[in-house]
């Protein structure tokens, strides 16, 4: 595949008027029952604490990043795989009805029925991951949120945590847990803002075909513990300035998802999927390399994402054959990116 040309499968950027902001722009103030961190998975570490300080037993779905498994891990918890639907919502009748909490993550901003999953188990606290579901809604017990580099919006490292006011005492819990974690200090940030740079210039078309070359695929460190920090002040300006154009950036992946949806196709035609943020559009199709090369002629980069999700799941306990769909949609989806803008 030739990378001298191709338009990055992530929005790694990080532009001048950024890196002015991430100085000496506003910072963003957080609401009522919002914790800004460092990331997503912070959060999920912390409602676990909060929710479940004795531990307990974590639902997760199989497909999935390792990152949410470390982090049920990291909250003291252990993770219990359930399977995805062919439209990669959780299956929930593969759902324990007696699990003490489930991870419900919004794979590629595709919205789970969160009050079929209070049914089907009614006495769980439910963790909603929203990492690739910015512009969904608070739900259930706990809502997380990315704004890492990389995810949508594609800004630095950051998460958010949000609780509903109704969940008063885990509030007070973690008001505790979060004062305790370190913040960014000037020289951290110094570090932050160097390797935001690092990587922008990484994924520039005058770099990206060598970082490609050299980069080696690798499963190793899937067991890692999750450095906790508040979100840098840096990270917060950046988010401010960003606010402003978030229905405009939707509205620009949704209309460049049509558009990719549209494209005629040398092979049989791919079933796509995408969620309500157009974060990645997703094509389930027999053939994934084919498709993948066709898209490579076309100047786009694509990737199997969590190609390599069931090896993540069987280093925390998972069993083959559990989560067959899951295990099957490892071979058939190719992730193809929407923020290009046209």
């Amino acid at each position: 595949m030739d990378y001298s040309e191709m338009i990055p499968r992530l929005d790694i950027q990080f532009p001048f008027h950024r890196q002015w902001q991430f100085w000496f722009g506003k910072k963003y103030e957080p609401k009522e029952g919002e914790y800004l961190l460092n990331h997503a998975r912070t959060g999920i570490v912390l409602a676990l604490r909060a929710s479940l300080p004795d531990g307990g037993r974590v639902g997760v779905v199989a497909y999935n990043c390792h990152t949410v498994a470390n982090a049920v891990v990291d909250g003291g918890c252990a993770p219990v795989f359930v399977d995805v639907t062919e439209e990669l919502k959780i299956d929930i009748a593969t759902i324990p009805v007696d699990l003490d909490a489930i991870v419900v993550t919004n794979l590629f901003g595709i919205h789970n029925d969160i009050n079929a999953i209070r049914e089907r188990c009614p006495k769980a606290i439910i963790i909603v991951d929203n990492a690739h579901g910015y512009g969904l809604p608070v739900e259930g017990d706990f809502t997380v949120y990315s704004i890492n580099q990389g995810k949508f919006p594609a800004l630095g490292e950051g998460g958010i945590l949000k609780v509903l006011p109704s969940n008063a005492d885990c509030r007070l819990r973690i008001d505790d847990l979060y004062s305790h974690l370190p913040s960014y200090g000037f020289i951290s940030q110094v570090k932050l803002f160097c390797s935001m740079l690092i990587k922008a210039v990484a994924y520039s078309k005058l770099c990206y075909w060598l970082v490609m070359r050299l980069k080696k695929s690798s499963n190793s460190q899937v067991h890692q513990q999750i450095m906790m920090r508040k979100m840098a002040p840096g990270v917060r300006r950046l988010y401010r300035a960003w606010l402003p154009y978030a229905e405009e950036a939707i509205a620009t992946q949704r209309a460049n998802a049509e558009t990719i949806i549209n494209l005629q196709y040398a092979i049989c035609n791919p079933k796509f999927i995408w969620g309500i943020n157009a974060f990645m559009l997703i094509a389930h199709c027999d053939e994934p390399d084919v498709l993948q090369r066709e898209f490579a002629a076309r100047g786009i980069e694509t990737a199997t994402h969590f190609a390599h999700a069931i090896y993540w799941a069987q280093e925390f306990g998972y069993v083959l054959g559990s989560c067959p769909k899951a295990e099957e949609l490892t071979k058939h989806l190719l992730m193809i990116p929407t923020y290009i803008k046209k």
